[in-house]
Order: structure tokens, then sequence, then C-alpha cells
């Protein structure tokens, strides 16, 4: 669409506007290169998309291994969640018990999109759900990445305190309504 809109007097140029192509630029386009161009995209949007591009590279990795490339990777997120455990604890301030377990879990899953929360709490157990997951919904995510991938929490959990025994008990990834987690003394 072109058109030109004047004013009563032709040649005065501040009153000229000569407007091409409207219809190549919406208005959803414009706010959307505004947003992008002053960095305000919110954060949990940037977020939500780089834990489903971390998805994506782990189910593309995951997929490139043998079964002792398997074994390896998820070794290796063992170890990560048995690294962060003293970083964690005092970055959340946590107690190294059961409760602080539990604390130490949600936000784990929290920090990758994941929305879970204590269901049941007594003194020797804590059983936690997973109600939302940014990876169960993938074509490509089986039940087999979550379990490879939940060895961080085992890790994490194990550094905290080895006392404290995890257990996945459900998994939205077979079919259950939750995944659940039961930490128990």
């Amino acid at each position: 669409m072109n058109f030109i809109c004047k004013d009563s007097d032709p040649k005065n140029l501040r009153t000229t506007y000569l407007i091409k192509n409207v219809d190549k630029m919406t208005l959803k386009s414009k706010t959307a290169e505004f947003i992008v161009k002053r960095d305000l995209i919110p954060k949990k949007l940037k977020w939500e998309r780089n834990v489903d591009g971390i998805a994506r590279m782990y189910c593309g990795a995951y997929s490139l291994l043998d079964s002792t490339g398997k074994k390896k990777l998820t070794d290796m997120l063992y170890n990560w969640g048995f690294q962060d455990s003293d970083e964690v604890v005092k970055l959340l301030g946590i107690n190294r018990n059961l409760h602080g377990c539990a604390i130490a879990l949600i936000t784990s899953n929290h920090a990758f999109a994941m929305k879970s929360h204590i269901v049941k709490e007594t003194e020797d157990e804590i059983v936690i759900h997973v109600t939302d997951c940014r990876f169960k919904d993938r074509d490509d995510w089986t039940s087999k990445h979550c379990a490879s991938i939940d060895r961080y929490d085992f890790g994490l959990i194990e550094g905290i305190n080895k006392n404290v025994k995890l257990t996945v008990t459900k998994r939205r990834s077979k079919g259950d309504n939750v995944c659940e987690a039961i930490l128990q003394k």
C-alpha cells in the first residue's frame, strides 16, 4: 500500500509525508523490533527459550551416543550435581537436612522451568510433585532422557546430605499425571 498525505500547501515539506509499504511493517513486527533493540524481552521468556534449546541439544547429543557414552553423560550429570551441592546450600541458605534437600530439589526444578511443590512432609519423608515441565511435551523427549538428566538431582541430594535418599516413583514422560520424587531419611 502506497499513499501520500499532504496538507493544504504541498510546497511545505515539513507537512508532507510519503508513506510506502505500510502493510509490510505491521504493528506486531514494529513492537517486536522495538522490544528486541532495547533488550526488553522478559527474562522468563528468555530462560524458557534457553531451556527449550538445552532440551533439544540434550536429546540430540543423547541420540548420538552409544550405551557407554550415555552412561558417561549420566555419570557426568551426577557429578555436576554433587559438585554444585555446597554452592547451592550456601546460595539458598538451607540446612543439610531433609527439608533443605527438598528446597534444593525444588529450586533445581524451577531453574529448568519445572513447576514443583511439596505435597507431603513428615519427619522422615518428603514427597514432591512436578506438575509442569518444558521437557515432557517435546516429541523427542522420553523417560530415558528424564532418567539420565535426573542424575544431576541425585548427585545434588547426596552432596547435601548422604543420608537422604532420593527416589523417583512417577514420571510424566511415562504417562503419569505428575513426576513424583520422594526424599527419605
